[in-house]
């Protein structure tokens, strides 16, 4: 065999043995839901402590994941029971059990949760087939709040997000006006707005706290701001061109969902997530942003940085 042919032939080896197809890289879009998670630089840990945390309640919420379509079991059931017929209803049978037994296997099984890419640095979005992500951050965060038990080290903040659709005033209040529907409509309540923003210079600040305020109030003239302890809080997370959007009760109280530093509330501490005496000083920043957030150069609200640790996009 000539040189030429033989160092061909190994460069081909070498392209067929090293060679991985890469997998498709998922993004952020309108529509989805599921948990907004904050790390500081190990997104990859974040990413697997996300899993993890979710999984976990998740199956303790609503039982293990299942496949979709026909049970295993019953296909097994019906495969071996034996019943007294003809041969070729017999063979029927076993085919058309095949067929569901590959439909089954090929692709039934959807997962719970899914990270999607935000485009923004220490920002990962955990999407997820769950109808109410809102749910299962509450089983979370009061599990935390009670047993005091540390779950992650490189997750930080899990907000659940309930909607998503694109970071402009007019998308933004009508979805909000969808949103609200479920939670301001019937029952006059207490609300706070807490906003955020990461990438982005177009969406201003007042102009969604007050249209949003203003949608609220709508709803039920009943309905009320409360800067101090608001029942509900409304967290708006502009990144780049689109919004999150979410209702959640207790999101000051319980340390901005920040898990890390709800684990570590001492007993005695004066700001104990259970006596709800931390909220004075976080309203106070919710309300003063500084001149840097509004001009984009913070993505997130300054007290969030200090508190999260979070690494300021650039």
């Amino acid at each position: 065999m000539s040189a030429p042919s033989l160092k061909k032939q190994k460069f081909s080896h070498y392209k067929q043995k090293n060679y991985f197809k890469p997998s498709k890289r998922q993004f952020l879009e309108v529509g989805q839901r599921g948990f907004l998670a904050t790390c500081n630089f190990r997104e990859r840990d974040c990413v697997r402590e996300a899993y993890n945390v979710l999984n976990q309640y998740a199956d303790e919420l609503y039982g293990p994941n299942a496949k979709e379509g026909i049970p295993t079991s019953a296909l097994d059931k019906d495969v071996e029971s034996e019943e007294v017929g003809d041969i070729a209803d017999d063979l029927q049978k076993e085919i058309d059990a095949s067929k569901a037994s590959k439909q089954n296997a090929k692709g039934a099984v959807k997962q719970r949760f899914q990270a999607v890419d935000t485009g923004a640095t220490n920002c990962l979005f955990i999407r997820t087939t769950l109808p109410d992500p809102v749910e299962l951050g509450a089983r979370i965060i009061n599990d935390i709040a009670d047993t005091r038990e540390q779950k992650t080290r490189f997750l930080l903040r899990l907000v659940p997000v309930e909607m998503v659709c694109r970071a402009n005033l007019a998308d933004i209040t009508s979805t909000g006006g969808e949103l609200f529907d479920k939670y301001f409509l019937k029952d006059g309540t207490t609300f706070a707005i807490v906003f955020n923003k990461r990438y982005n210079n177009d969406v201003k600040r007042e102009d969604v706290i007050h249209e949003l305020a203003a949608l609220v109030q709508s709803k039920n003239i009943k309905n009320r701001v409360d800067l101090k302890q608001a029942e509900k809080t409304i967290v708006v997370e502009v990144i780049k061109g689109l919004c999150c959007l979410s209702v959640l009760d207790g999101y000051l109280k319980y340390k901005k969902y920040n898990l890390v530093e709800l684990a570590n509330v001492k007993e005695n501490d004066t700001t104990d997530v259970k006596n709800g005496e931390e909220t004075d000083q976080a309203v106070s920043d919710v309300v003063e942003v500084n001149e840097d957030n509004e001009n984009g150069k913070n993505g997130i609200l300054a007290e969030e940085t200090q508190e999260d640790k979070e690494a300021a996009p650039e």
